[in-house]
């Protein structure tokens, strides 16, 4: 449990440190960012054009929160790329920096920090009642750390700005969260992602305001109390994150910001220290190839990592994986001045080291890697064409962030995802409501699951899968899930269990390795249709061909794809990424194939999927 990274508390630079900042902006690793930060200032307005009422009401009126949320993090980060510009070049009296000047003021004294989906019934902000959401705590940490670094410079502009910056801060959010105002995320049973942002944002805020000789005890402690909950209840017992990597990054690197500030020996204190580095592991444990990681939920296969906590996380934990994704996919970037602050903080990630911190992860073998909490077993193998990657996932759907999606699978060969995981669509308004499964990439039609008869899979806790068998060892690895209470009763599946394999290769078989999913199901209705679904970012090829004549194959680019046996129908639609608002794939057609089978007059059925490199 060590990395090569040393521990740092992290505390700002004032404006007026010039040889810090000078320093700072001659270092060869930061000339990229450095240049794209002038870049950008230099194409911001003049003024900002904050959002109007109409834009917040856009939410409630046409389901569209796109404007707002585009708010939460362009606008903000045009002001910190103007204020990091500022700081790098220092005070100047003969540039006042009128821009910097006109930013802070307006985003500061705006209407709202909040955005439209987050407040009351997707209204217009209540003139007395305060709201505390992801995007006004993160505003409060970034004005905070923004008057450390920048006072001198707002205080040549202006005698009073430092002032009303520090009283937006406490009016809005610091005052009332210390007097115990009661937000959804601080409550013991709904605990997600947004506990880890909100609280570590305002221990930013508070901890910054201490450094400049305006503490706010109440809410610091608030917010302290917060992060340990965050750590002890945000995640399994085992420490994964149901929620996908992606909301991983967004928690935990927010409360990292700001656990980052207090002392190692206050961390310590504080915090259970085991279980914090076991939830540091989970991107590892979790990693397939690249930056593509298992998720089911929302949040995507693909994702990178931020250097504004990664590296400090790596040395506060001792995570010795860590320092391998900084330096290949972790992005010195934010939109926050907050997260710009530490991302230019960060010691640069040497390639020794990152090829040091590879050699602990999974995925750079064959080993297998088991999510217990989430039912989810990742196989690897090496096959004449790269390797092959396959996963299968049960868990329940009733997670954070959840997808209907027990027994969906995936498939990659060499570096490239095959069989995908769709992700979430750009939300919408109602997508955090009744309409969510509504949403094709969130029900389990969007996924590799069965449809028995026109039932598809139902939400809630009920709908849970049952590990059946987990055999990591031996020449054949399996996981096998039962998954029949994913289905409502109505839909008479009295058992469904689904099997993944990896089968060896074989001489004398001539046989390469393969992987092969086993459907076995048993439903009350004799005859019962049951439609297997498999999603692809290759378009079949045809004609299908018979499989030892007891089955069919597809070809779906690098993957032959057979069927046995034979299926009763089948067929594939062409299926466009940005019609279902997808995050990911936007540059790819996506194709559903549907493999069609009758259950016997018993209602058992039992058919194979197998994938294996094309042409091999």
């Amino acid at each position: 449990m060590s990395s090569s990274l040393a521990h740092h508390t992290f505390s700002p630079r004032s404006i007026t440190d010039r040889a810090w900042w000078t320093e700072l902006a001659a270092k060869p690793y930061l000339s990229k960012l450095i240049g794209q930060i002038e870049q950008e200032a230099e194409a911001v307005p003049v003024r900002p054009l904050l959002p109007t009422a109409s834009d917040y009401l856009a939410a409630n009126r046409k389901n569209d929160r796109n404007v707002l949320d585009r708010h939460w993090r362009q606008d903000r980060r045009m002001h910190t790329v103007l204020a990091v510009r500022r700081a790098l070049k220092g005070i100047d009296p003969n540039d006042p920096d009128d821009p910097l000047l006109d930013w802070t003021y307006a985003l500061a004294t705006e209407p709202s920090w909040t955005v439209s989906a987050h407040l009351p019934e997707r209204d217009l902000k209540p003139a007395a009642r305060p709201v505390l959401d992801l995007a006004s705590c993160e505003m409060a940490a970034h004005f905070a750390e923004f008057l450390e670094v920048m006072a001198p410079w707002i205080a040549s502009a202006s005698g009073s700005l430092c002032d009303t910056i520090r009283h937006e801060i406490d009016t809005r959010i610091l005052s009332p969260y210390a007097d115990g105002f009661e937000v959804w995320w601080d409550q013991p049973k709904r605990v997600s992602n947004w506990l880890g942002v909100c609280a570590g944002s305002l221990l930013v805020a508070c901890e910054s305001l201490a450094a400049q000789g305006h503490p706010r005890p109440a809410a610091r402690e608030r917010a302290l109390k917060g992060l340990v909950r965050f750590f002890d209840d945000a995640f399994t017992k085992d420490g994964e994150c149901d929620e996908g990597v992606a909301y991983w990054n967004y928690g935990v690197g927010f409360a990292c910001l700001g656990l980052s500030r207090l002392s190692r020996e206050e961390l310590e204190s504080r915090v259970d220290m085991n279980r914090f580095w076991r939830i540091a592991d989970y991107p590892r444990r979790a990693h397939l190839f690249g930056n593509t990681f298992f998720c089911g939920n929302d949040g995507g296969m693909e994702t990178g990592t931020s250097l504004s906590f990664v590296p400090w996380l790596a040395a506060a934990s001792g995570n010795p994986w860590l320092p391998w994704w900084a330096h290949h996919h972790g992005q010195r970037d934010g939109w926050l001045f907050t997260q710009m602050l530490r991302s230019l903080a960060a010691p640069e990630v040497t390639a020794e080291a990152a090829a040091q911190a590879a050699a602990s992860d999974p995925a750079n073998g064959d080993a297998p890697e088991f999510l217990a909490d989430q039912q989810t077993g990742i196989l690897h193998g090496a096959t004449p064409k790269g390797k092959m990657t396959a996963i299968l996932s049960g868990g329940n759907n009733a997670e954070r962030h959840n997808h209907n999606d027990l027994g969906h699978f995936v498939v990659a060969l060499n570096g490239e995802v095959v069989v995908p995981d769709l992700g979430a669509p750009q939300y919408t308004a109602d997508f955090f409501g009744p309409k969510r499964y509504t949403y094709l990439s969130a029900s389990s039609r969007g996924h590799c699951c069965l449809l028995v008869g026109e039932h598809e899979q139902r939400a809630g806790e009920e709908a849970a899968a049952k590990v059946l068998a987990w055999e990591p060892k031996g020449e054949i690895p399996r996981l096998s899930l039962e998954l029949a209470a994913a289905y409502p009763p109505e839909a008479g599946l009295t058992s469904w269990v689904r099997t993944l394999e990896r089968w060896p290769a074989s001489e004398e078989k001539q046989k390469p390795l393969r992987f092969v999913i086993t459907d076995v199901v048993k439903a009350k209705k004799p005859g019962e249709k049951i439609t297997h679904v498999v999603w692809s970012l290759y378009q079949p090829q045809s004609p299908v061909e018979q499989v030892e004549g007891t089955g069919m194959r597809f070809r779906l680019g690098p993957v032959d794809c057979e069927f046995s046996p034979a299926p009763y129908a089948v067929g594939s639609e062409a299926v466009d990424p940005t019609a279902l608002r997808l995050r990911i794939w936007q540059d790819r057609t996506l194709y559903r194939i549907e493999v069609v089978y009758r259950a016997g007059e018993d209602g058992k059925l039992a058919f194979e999927t197998r994938f294996l490199p094309a042409g091999v």
